[in-house]
């Protein structure tokens, strides 16, 4: 009977005490639980004191991320023991946070952020030039098609 996926608490705490070798350990299923991009975004970020956190940013930027996509998923036994490098051997486990996707917000025109309203799936890039091409009266005219009333530019 194979055994569950492995928790991501158990993989963070496998990297951050340096447990190179624990990659020979995981069973098949365990191994395909282990996303390597996940993992980078988590072990880039522990809490702490700033130097914790500088050393956690540069240590992952330096030994995991310069050879990410030359590695692939050819190699996962590498990209482990590369992950277990980045962290302190001092050190014991450490609580981390993940880093969200912060969405880019246009640049504070009023018809740009209604074009952001009405079309909430279209790019930054998109907004802001449709903004820049159409007239005050246009996107009120779009507005108000759209079901937005008393909208002023």
């Amino acid at each position: 009977m194979a055994q569950q996926k492995l928790p991501l608490a158990e993989q963070l705490a496998g990297i951050d005490t340096n447990s190179k070798g624990l990659w020979k350990e995981f069973d098949a299923e365990q191994r395909k639980s282990v996303s390597h991009w996940l993992l980078n975004r988590w072990i880039s970020s522990v809490e702490g004191d700033r130097a914790a956190q500088e050393h956690a940013i540069h240590m992952t930027n330096e030994m995991y991320n310069i050879n990410w996509n030359v590695l692939g998923a050819k190699h996962p036994q590498l990209q482990w023991q590369l992950m277990c490098a980045t962290h302190n051997n001092k050190s014991s486990i450490k609580r981390h946070k993940w880093i969200g996707f912060k969405k880019k917000t246009s640049n504070n025109s009023k018809g740009a952020a209604l074009l952001e309203k009405i079309y909430p799936n279209m790019k930054l890039k998109e907004v802001e030039l449709l903004a820049s091409i159409s007239t005050k009266k246009e996107l009120k005219q779009l507005a108000e098609e759209h079901g937005f009333e008393n909208v002023k530019l």
